[in-house]
């Protein structure tokens, strides 16, 4: 333990960490927000309804794909179980703008695939595409972001033993069941520290958002990255606190949830 001037060196020195990247820029883009606050309307209704839209379905989905590889490479072990969970937690180390063009460029080929299906059936033109749909950008989310929530889905998944599973199911449990009633309570935090970890990612992400979004569809990132690509600061303050706003908002709730849980159960 630290005492004296070395705990007051320690103290001051992280302070200074969380002053200067947090606190100080926070300060100015509260300043500005406030000066712009008459651009302040609808729109950002909008943008906000978007950016949490598009995260909470990422969440959903790519939470759900964690689940899923989780539980094949537990219950069905073997070198393709194993290879397809290593190949699935690749897309975090690709640039959203390579896993865009990717996704644009497969979705393109289906999408021409399925006119000259459609046009042979029906004998006319069809009238909408996967390119430029929400679709697609799930789907490099869930591509991007598999591997953020494969980490705590899988860390809780560790923490379960298998005399949990052999007791539930020596009483009766199984299949939907067994998860719903005996793996789903004990895996939940896990889950919902995967779905916020995904959520905020989605909120910030840029290049795969700038590129596959629908016609119209902005988020608050992308109002916050075409202002300052036109020089104005000041206005791009508004939808960038109200971006960070949406991100702490979600950490917070789930760290009021753990503090209450503690307070009933005590300490571990």
């Amino acid at each position: 333990r630290l005492r004296g001037g070395h705990a007051a060196a320690a103290t001051g020195g992280c302070a200074a960490v969380l002053l200067l990247a947090f606190l100080i820029p926070l300060a100015q883009l509260l300043v500005w927000a406030w000066d712009s606050r008459g651009d302040l309307d609808g729109r950002y209704l909008e943008l906000l309804g978007n950016t949490l839209g598009l995260g909470a379905a990422a969440a959903l989905a790519t939470v759900l794909g964690a689940v899923l590889l989780a539980v094949t490479v537990r219950h069905r072990p073997g070198r393709l179980s194993r290879a397809t969970a290593r190949v699935g937690t690749l897309g975090y180390a690709i640039p959203g703008s390579v896993l865009a063009v990717a996704v644009m460029l497969s979705l393109g080929w289906l999408d021409r695939q399925l006119a000259a299906g459609w046009q042979w059936w029906r004998g006319e033109a069809l009238e909408w595409a996967l390119v430029g749909s929400a679709f697609s950008l799930i789907l490099a989310y869930f591509a991007r972001f598999l591997a953020l929530a494969h980490g705590p889905v899988d860390a809780a998944f560790e923490q379960l033993r298998a005399s949990v599973r052999e007791a539930a199911q020596a009483l009766g449990l199984s299949g939907p069941a067994l998860f719903r009633r005996v793996y789903l309570p004990l895996l939940r935090p896990g889950l919902l520290t995967a779905a916020l970890l995904v959520l905020v990612d989605v909120m910030k992400e840029l290049p795969a958002t700038l590129l596959l979004r629908p016609l119209g569809w902005d988020t608050l990132a992308v109002r916050v990255y075409g202002l300052t690509a036109e020089g104005l600061w000041e206005r791009a303050a508004l939808p960038a606190v109200a971006l960070v706003a949406a991100g702490l908002l979600p950490v917070l709730l789930l760290n009021a949830r753990r503090t209450a849980r503690r307070g009933r159960h005590g300490p571990a």
